[in-house]
């Protein structure tokens, strides 16, 4: 039954998390007040999007996939843009931005994102350091690049800083990549995937400088010099991107009040430890499930069903959102890369490669709980769907149908124990 009229619903947050909450709220019947605060004024963005935006393989409007700014004025939603919740009091439930403006909700859904990390450092604040994951960050870069500089120096090995390596050397520049990690993809990659990675940018002329950690910048004639931790010699750049990683935005929360780790923790509908209040999106740290913890787990999807489970059971729906599993699937300087699941815990690890392709898959217990695929991300969907129906065959059996789809003909897996084949070709 959807909720009376006369609640007042509030929103922190402006991405896919937010977008999907107000959809959902509207489809089931909610026609009270939604108010959704923001600190910009953009129309929801996909930042996975602003490194497309600056090689130009995307125009500025494809930032923005709910469309324009009618998108909330097609819903009903009273947008109080450009300045950030300040203070939220979860007990009493009454929040207030930053203009001053202070409002009594009856629920609110927390889906405020995330910000890139930037290490407390010496000279950290200079201009010519650039992140990326806002509109204004690519814009920034973008307005950068058309100076045409001659070197870059990414720091951090991750999915966003192989996309801006691509692009810097694609423009004939000279680059080096940098990481206090032992090797590329920490997080996603074994150390013998990455090792292929790894050759093959040095190959193609990248410069790799793992296990160091930036100490301290200083700004050049040039641009910016760089000093590392591990006793090598400095680097000097054009410019200086911080791609190592991102933080919950959860400042506002009073942590008396909602239990928070990383990130916000929720249950399976989206609710936080306070009543009335849900999160959705890359800060809430909801239901992993391979391990059966709680994880941030930022992707672009996980936000959508999140923000829709947390919307519908706002407007007075009963429905769980089970969980999801860390993947990555990029494409960069001529090669696939997918890591699913965990490739760290595990007993047993099968192999095949033929010298170009590789395919790695990493089991534990006798069930398929990890993979890398290099060059091979045509099995990806069906691996990620072992990979959630071992989860459930570890208890979790309360995945959505419209989240886990069904194996294709010749490509079903027993149970209790999981057996893949791995393709004869790669």
């Amino acid at each position: 039954m959807a909720k009376e009229n006369g609640e007042v619903v509030a929103i922190v947050g402006n991405g896919c998390a937010a977008a999907e909450c107000v959809k959902a709220l509207r489809e089931s019947g909610y026609s009270g007040e939604i108010h959704l605060f923001t600190d910009n004024s953009w129309p929801v963005y996909n930042p996975m999007l602003t490194t497309y935006f600056v090689t130009g393989k995307i125009g500025f409007d494809a930032l923005f996939p709910y469309g324009g700014g009618a998108f909330f004025e097609r819903y009903g939603v009273k947008v109080h843009p450009g300045s950030p919740v300040v203070a939220l009091d979860a007990a009493q439930k009454v929040m207030a931005n930053r203009a001053g403006f202070d409002l009594k909700y009856d629920q609110c859904l927390i889906a405020s994102g995330a910000s890139p990390i930037l290490p407390h450092i010496e000279g950290i604040d200079s201009p010519r350091i650039h992140t990326m994951r806002t509109v204004e960050d690519a814009v920034r870069l973008k307005e950068t690049l058309a100076e045409r500089p001659r070197s870059a120096l990414v720091v951090g090995a991750s999915m966003v800083g192989i996309k801006l390596v691509e692009l810097f050397h694609g423009m004939g520049m000279d680059v080096c990549l940098a990481d206090l990690a032992e090797q590329i993809f920490p997080l996603a990659a074994h150390p013998a995937c990455a090792r292929v990675i790894e050759d093959r940018l040095r190959d193609r002329g990248v410069r790799l400088r793992l296990g160091a950690g930036i100490q301290k910048v200083e700004e050049t004639p040039r641009g910016v010099r760089a000093y590392f931790g591990d006793g090598g010699a400095s680097e000097e750049a054009d410019l200086l991107m911080m791609c190592i990683g991102v933080r919950a935005n959860t400042g506002f929360v009073d942590r008396s009040q909602v239990e928070v780790k990383q990130g916000i923790l929720v249950d399976e509908r989206m609710r936080t430890s306070a009543e009335g209040l849900y999160a959705a999106g890359d800060v809430a740290q909801g239901r992993e499930l391979l391990s059966g913890g709680q994880q941030i787990i930022g992707l672009w999807a996980n936000a959508r069903y999140q923000g829709r489970t947390a919307g519908r059971n706002m407007a007075g729906a009963s429905e769980a959102f089970a969980g999801n599993i860390p993947h990555n699937i990029t494409h960069f300087m001529g090669m696939d890369f997918v890591g699913i699941g965990n490739v760290r815990d595990y007993d047993r690890m099968e192999e095949r490669s033929d010298g170009n392709g590789l395919v790695q898959l990493f089991w534990r217990n006798g069930l398929l709980v990890g993979a890398n695929l290099l060059d091979s991300y045509a099995e990806a969907g069906i691996i990620k769907n072992a990979l959630v129906k071992g989860a459930m065959q570890g208890g979790l059996r309360d995945v959505p149908k419209w989240w886990v789809q069904g194996a294709a003909p010749g490509e079903v897996w027993g149970v209790p124990r999981f057996r893949l084949s791995i393709p004869t070709h790669i």
